[in-house]
């Protein structure tokens, strides 16, 4: 009874622990590829295509692209309506602002991989300790299944000592009961040999 407890115990166990990591897996694994994101876009690793792929995604994912058009856009139209179009006004006017923007939307992109990666962080740190309380208790179930066992091996024990030796005792007075018999019998064997025993009337 108490495997069978110890084992229904494990499995709801396990259904409870498989159901938690589908649910935390999914964050996890996205958290995981935001740190990539993150390590290629800041340079990291060594590998220059992962960096390029990451500056490409940064600059199609954070909507950088269409402010820069729109941005440029405007600093054009306001240099040409005042003549200035091929001035280096104009010209430092569109890198100053290409540069502001670009810094702006790089720490915005960072912050959000970040928030992604911390959040995969997390994720795995709540599975991990939900996999710590799963071994906990099934370590306790089959300890716990173990110790019964153990407990009526002992018990089951204790009484066939206690059956031997109440056999051994009782065997120790039927052989004392036997020994004063076997002493009565030798001395009926002795009156049948010779008439010892007195006779009435004689």
């Amino acid at each position: 009874a108490a495997a069978n407890a110890a084992a229904n115990n494990n499995a709801l166990q396990s259904q409870i622990y498989n159901s938690n990591k589908a649910l935390i897996t999914p964050y996890v694994d996205r958290g995981n590829t935001a740190a990539d994101a993150l390590q290629g876009f800041l340079g990291l690793g060594g590998d220059p295509a992962k960096t390029q792929a990451a500056f490409q995604n940064y600059l199609n994912s954070t909507g950088y692209q269409f402010e820069k058009t729109q941005g440029l856009d405007a600093v054009n139209q306001s240099a040409a309506s005042h003549g200035l179009y091929n001035s280096g006004a104009a010209l430092k006017a569109l890198d100053t602002y290409g540069t502001g923007l670009a810094d702006t939307y790089g720490q915005q992109y960072v912050d959000n991989l970040n928030t992604v990666a911390n959040r995969g962080v997390n994720a795995a740190g709540t599975l991990t300790g939900a996999g710590q309380t799963y071994a906990n208790q099934v370590g306790s179930n089959n300890a716990g299944a173990a110790n019964v066992a153990a407990n009526a091996g002992l018990a089951a024990a204790n009484q066939t000592t206690g059956l031997i030796g109440n056999a051994l005792s009782a065997f120790g007075n039927f052989r004392g009961q036997s020994s004063y018999s076997g002493g009565g019998n030798a001395f009926a064997s002795g009156t049948g040999g010779g008439g010892d025993i007195p006779r009435s009337g004689g």
